[in-house]
């Protein structure tokens, strides 16, 4: 069954500190949630015509891929001002390379416990609160939101003596962008190319 992965890193690794299984109360739920709420029905082009319970209901945009994949419309509600601060935070920390800070950690939990929805945000909340309070050298928190994707903050940096991988190093690592600092940002401008 997949699941989500939370990570901590330090100034010089990073640690799986636990997960919440399934993966669809995560970062998928949340977006279909969020569209439900913001965005008008959807109903692709193949499923017109098609009638019965699901035409009036429409569809979710998580069910696009490809060119024709409308997810951006999703994503692009990180510019929307009808969503709360803690909607951004919540659906920002779904988007790729994004690390939360621990000094700004709990607005993100704050965020994560507030939302509305079935979701895994509140276990999510548990396990950083948890690693957090174990292990003062964490500064900041990433997450794999799906376990199909494979590990994205723990298999970086090949210890050539160990053979063993130390993780993202945020010190030297370019990828990530901090989820708070960039809200901050938003909302001045457009939060642009995070998705």
């Amino acid at each position: 069954m997949s699941y989500t992965e939370l990570f901590g890193l330090t100034k010089d690794s990073t640690e799986n500190i636990g997960e919440t299984r399934n993966a669809w109360r995560g970062a998928m739920a949340v977006w279909v949630i969020l569209e439900k709420k913001y965005l008008p029905k959807f109903i692709p082009d193949w499923a017109i015509g098609l009638g019965g319970t699901k035409q009036e209901e429409g569809y979710s945009r998580t069910s696009t891929f490809g060119e024709n994949s409308k997810m951006g419309e999703i994503w692009g509600l990180i510019n929307d001002s009808r969503l709360s601060r803690s909607e951004k935070i919540v659906l920002a920390s779904t988007f790729d390379n994004v690390l939360a800070k621990v000094d700004t950690i709990d607005q993100v939990l704050l965020a994560f416990r507030e939302f509305n929805g079935e979701t895994s945000l509140r276990e999510q909340a548990d396990v950083i609160e948890q690693a957090i309070k174990g292990n003062p050298e964490l500064i900041a928190i990433g997450w794999n939101q799906t376990s199909v994707n494979g590990d994205t903050w723990g298999t970086e940096n090949l210890n050539e003596e160990t053979e063993e991988y130390t993780g993202y190093n945020i010190e030297t690592g370019t990828r990530h962008w901090f989820l708070i600092e960039e809200i901050d940002k938003s909302e001045e401008n457009s939060i642009k190319d995070l998705a």
